[in-house]
């Protein structure tokens, strides 16, 4: 399951993030963690656990969290202009999620 959810970010992440500078790592192939430097002072950072089930998916700027999407407690997006606030929603593809950080770096920034 983790080597599957590794190619798939990282072929989205080609997909969208061509130029993105890719830092991960992987714990006790338990525990895989990215960030992919998509611009000056923009990241998304990734978290998975296979154990636990959890995912998180966080697009951040200037060290703050603008949007993201993971399954703590239940599945739901962290929506740019109120990132804080969670919206249920159905588990997105990594696909969806990447273009959705995409749209947000190209209205923001």
């Amino acid at each position: 399951m983790l080597n599957e959810l590794k190619e798939e970010l990282l072929q989205s992440l080609r997909k969208h993030f061509p130029e993105a500078r890719v830092e991960s790592k992987e714990k006790r192939g338990i525990v895989f963690e990215l960030r992919a430097y998509v611009g000056e002072d923009i990241f998304i950072e990734v978290y998975a656990n296979v154990l636990t089930e959890k995912k998180s998916f966080a697009l951040i700027a200037k060290n703050v969290r603008i949007s993201g999407y993971d399954n703590f407690k239940f599945w739901h997006c962290h929506p740019p202009g109120n990132p804080n606030s969670h919206i249920s929603c159905d588990e997105p593809s990594i696909d969806f999620i990447m273009s959705s950080f995409k749209d947000v770096i190209g209205k923001q920034f």
